[in-house]
């Protein structure tokens, strides 16, 4: 059975190992967008914070603000404030895609547009469709079926190189635990996939495993059916998400139209008696 499970797990390896090579390197790119991208263009995630801890302006002077400085055909749908005194608040508008303004909450001033990275879109692609993105959202395309496969399989061979590292003796066991530098390189390596490999078996698991709901819709609909099925299991969570559902704020019919305003817990607590608009804490 082990030289079963080990020629599975060596075979796969290899062709799999390959995308699954680039959609790993591609993901761990995309953990880094945020920092790289404020990096890259601190002017328009940085403001300066004037002397004497003074306030940020209130959405309502934030919006007039705003509106003064562009142009009328766009409709704002949204204002977040950052939940640092030294970073710019963002808008966005109905007709104005997925840019966002940035603002100094402070004075009102337009700081620019922010605008998706093209390396990071195309890091974006390349992990989730290997740059094959399907011709519209729920569909399917051949990169993010081969994706979803690749994922599947990488769940094969975790499971068979577990079971080629089962160990049957304590000393064994031992051994396997630990990486040996004393023994030549090539032994160094050994000691290296199979302590390596066991101490990250879970962390990969838990990422193809959660993976998976964006490639196959059966796979989602098992999982989040599972889910369901361990929340009804344990009634003291249910009523805790059911209770934070209820006090959530829901906007009437005539505040639909109305813009969002996301604050930071500091502003949250200064402006959530006068807020003008549909209010929402993040």
């Amino acid at each position: 059975m082990r030289k079963l499970f080990g020629k599975i797990h060596l075979w796969l390896s290899i062709p799999v190992g390959i995308i699954l090579s680039i959609i790993c390197f591609s993901g761990a790119a995309l953990v880094f967008e945020k920092e790289i991208t404020q990096a890259c263009k601190p002017h328009l995630y940085k403001v300066s914070v004037p002397e004497g801890n003074a306030a940020v302006l209130p959405p309502s002077q934030l919006i007039a603000r705003i509106k003064e400085q562009t142009a009328d055909s766009l409709k704002l749908t949204s204002l977040q404030y950052s939940g640092k005194a030294d970073e710019a608040a963002t808008v966005t508008f109905k007709n104005a895609g997925r840019k966002s303004l940035s603002v100094n909450p402070y004075t009102g001033e337009v700081n620019g547009w922010i605008e998706g990275n093209a390396f990071f879109q195309t890091m974006r692609k390349l992990h989730r469709w290997l740059l094959n993105p399907p011709p519209q959202k729920g569909a399917s395309s051949v990169g993010k079926m081969i994706v979803g496969i690749s994922t599947l399989l990488m769940v094969v061979i975790l499971v068979s190189g577990l079971v080629i590292w089962w160990p049957r003796t304590r000393k064994a066991l031992n051994n396997r635990l630990k990486v040996s530098c004393r023994k030549g390189w090539r032994r160094f390596w050994y000691d290296s996939h199979v302590a390596l490999g066991f101490y990250s078996t879970l962390f990969l698991l838990i990422m193809a495993l959660t993976g998976l709901t964006w490639s196959f819709g059966w796979y989602r609909s098992f999982a989040y059916g599972l889910l369901e099925e361990t929340l009804r299991s344990r009634p003291k969570l249910t009523k805790l998400l059911s209770h934070k559902r209820k006090t959530m704020h829901v906007p009437r019919k005539e505040e639909r139209n109305k813009p969002i305003i996301r604050l930071g817990t500091r502003q949250f607590r200064k402006y959530r008696q006068n807020t003008p608009a549909t209010l929402r804490s993040v």
